[in-house]
């Protein structure tokens, strides 16, 4: 078999927006793109060929030793190999020395210094080790975000400056929505604040939490799945807000938008545990402007400078103390602050993963050449 492009991505990718958006962009310019990673839905684009790895769950090094097994059975020749995260680059460098092709490697956070790993010393260790290791073989690395850039840049002492993508949707109006309204049978006084994303440590969910017992009248609902989902539900009960925190399951990306739309602030306080997170510009930070909502946010330094780019939410302390959560959220019930910030929303026009694809999808004519 024959592509264009050959993307590893090892995730699902019909929740994995980074992965899914660039294949997509890259189809429509009449490349021909094969992703090999796993896929919960019969999911097919134009363009796009997917190539099925059957997850067997399980720990990290088990599902990395299976997708390793699995990608090096693949038959394909490829133009040009891209590996959208870490956990699928040993892979990807196999393929694209395989195909003698050049490789390109899609840092989408700071693996060398990963949130879930803080304090697990040895692993993140071995993960700095082996990206260093593999780089050698990269032709082109691709980041988040503009301070993203300058770090990886310095830290691998690079010639060239890694490429921005930043993690923005393609373009859709907002659309009137009362689904997580009605599903969890939330008065339409009360207050909806939407988490969604993987439930992991350090996403702001337990200070958020905390903060919800001083704000009777507001409904957390957490949409998605991960390693500490049962941690947040064990922890909103024992604090005696349970019947306000609500648990939606992780949805394919393309369905996600209306439930965003049905939401009236979104939540994105990450918590500075590690360097990937301190410099975190996430998905969600502007798929809750894509649904023309405000939102709570860190004030961390890409949220900081996002957010007098663009004034759609209310930055908190990056302590994420309980009153200062309050105040935010107490700031955007002021109904003219709100409108201000829900016409500010409008920027994600210019923003969309549409404005930037096509500079996307010239990195990787380029790695064919």
């Amino acid at each position: 078999m024959k592509a264009d492009v050959l993307l590893f991505a090892m995730s699902d990718v019909s929740r994995d927006a980074r992965t899914l958006n660039l294949a997509r962009a890259i189809a429509a310019t009449g490349l021909s793109v094969a992703v090999a990673a796993s896929c919960s839905l019969d999911w097919s684009d134009a363009g796009i060929t997917m190539l099925k790895w059957d997850d067997p769950g399980g720990s990290a090094l088990s599902r990395w030793l299976s997708f390793r097994q699995w990608a090096a059975s693949l038959s394909i020749q490829p133009r040009v190999v891209a590996a959208m995260d870490f956990f699928a680059l040993a892979s990807a460098v196999r393929s694209a020395k395989r195909a003698n092709v050049k490789l390109i490697y899609d840092m989408r956070e700071f693996y060398f210094a990963l949130g879930p790993l803080e304090g697990k010393g040895l692993r993140q260790r071995l993960i700095s080790i082996a990206e260093r290791w593999w780089l050698r073989s990269v032709s082109r690395i691709i980041v988040a975000g503009r301070l993203d850039a300058r770090i990886v840049q310095k830290r691998f002492r690079l010639s060239d400056t890694p490429y921005i993508l930043t993690n923005t949707p393609p373009y859709r109006e907002a659309v009137v929505s009362d689904k997580l309204r009605k599903l969890f049978s939330i008065q339409s006084s009360d207050i909806i604040v939407i988490y969604q994303g993987v439930v992991h440590p350090g996403r702001g969910l337990v200070p958020f939490i905390n903060a919800m017992a001083l704000m009777p009248d507001v409904h957390l609902c957490i949409v998605g799945d991960g390693p500490a989902l049962s941690e947040i539900r064990t922890y909103a009960e024992s604090d005696l807000v349970a019947n306000r925190v609500h648990f939606h399951p992780s949805v394919p990306y393309d369905l996600l938008h209306p439930i965003t739309c049905s939401a009236d602030i979104g939540l994105c306080l990450i918590e500075p545990v590690s360097l990937s997170y301190e410099y975190a510009l996430p998905n969600k930070f502007f798929e809750y402007m894509m649904a023309r909502i405000p939102s709570v946010v860190s004030d961390l330094p890409a949220l900081h400078d996002q957010i007098l780019q663009t004034p759609v939410g209310m930055l908190v302390e990056r302590s994420l103390k309980p009153d200062d959560i309050c105040a935010a959220i107490e700031q955007l019930r002021n109904t003219s602050t709100r409108q201000a910030m829900i016409q500010a929303c409008g920027a994600i026009r210019d923003l969309c993963y549409e404005r930037q694809a096509v500079y996307a999808v010239d990195v990787f004519r380029e790695c064919m050449t």
